[in-house]
């Protein structure tokens, strides 16, 4: 069994804790050791069975942790990556038993890649992706620090860094999501988006800019 330790102590630490223990059940791999944040009550009245290590700021690891991002949001995503990734760390990409995985589908570092959906041939996902029951077309490309939410629907489609895609939103074939983008649940989108757009709708529109990093 190896050490597991989840970054970030949110809603989505949860999710992963609660797949974490169904791949267990069928092959055990992974022993939870804890979870870093920078809340030291993150967990507090949640009876998930996990202690809280420390913050991640100052967490040094130590030989056999193994580690994975507890958060979705694209930019926070990159942010603790960083913090960590200094300290020398790699993230482990995680497929949960259900994931209908077709040929020559590649990942990056820490990826998640949870619950029932398809991931056909040729799909190349960058690091730190993030899929949470969304379907992925041949050859679609999955830029870093992406997230995608439940019932989302990629075509052969290209997205750029730090996209969110909403749940049940659906990006059409051959289009071009740029950089910060956020695709609002229930969009459907026909055109390319511009970085920083901010797309809702039926067909998606631009309803307002993600601000500039900082």
């Amino acid at each position: 069994m190896k050490d597991l330790i989840i970054v970030g102590g949110g809603g989505m630490a949860r999710k992963i804790i609660a797949k974490l223990r169904k791949i267990n059940r069928l092959n055990p791999v992974w022993t939870i050791k804890g979870v870093l944040d920078d809340n030291p009550h993150c967990l507090d009245g949640l009876s998930l069975e996990v202690p809280w290590i420390d913050s991640i700021k100052d967490y040094q690891p130590q030989e056999g942790d193994h580690f994975v991002l507890g958060v979705s949001d694209p930019r926070l995503k990159e942010v603790l990556a960083k913090i960590m990734k200094a300290k020398g760390v790699h993230f482990e990409t995680l497929l949960g038993p259900e994931v209908d995985l077709g040929d020559h589908v590649t990942f990056g570092e820490g990826c998640i890649i949870f619950t029932p959906h398809v991931i056909d041939s040729g799909a190349a996902f960058g690091d730190f992706v993030t899929v949470m029951g969304a379907t992925i077309s041949f050859d679609a490309v999955i830029g870093d620090y992406c997230t995608l939410t439940g019932f989302a629907n990629t075509t052969t489609a290209t997205l750029g860094k730090r996209v969110y895609v909403g749940s049940h939103a659906v990006v059409l074939e051959g289009l071009n999501v740029g950089d910060d983008a956020y695709i609002g649940a229930g969009s459907i989108v026909l055109h390319d988006v511009a970085p920083g757009d901010r797309v809702f709708g039926v067909p998606a529109r631009c309803v307002g800019k993600i601000p500039p990093k900082p």
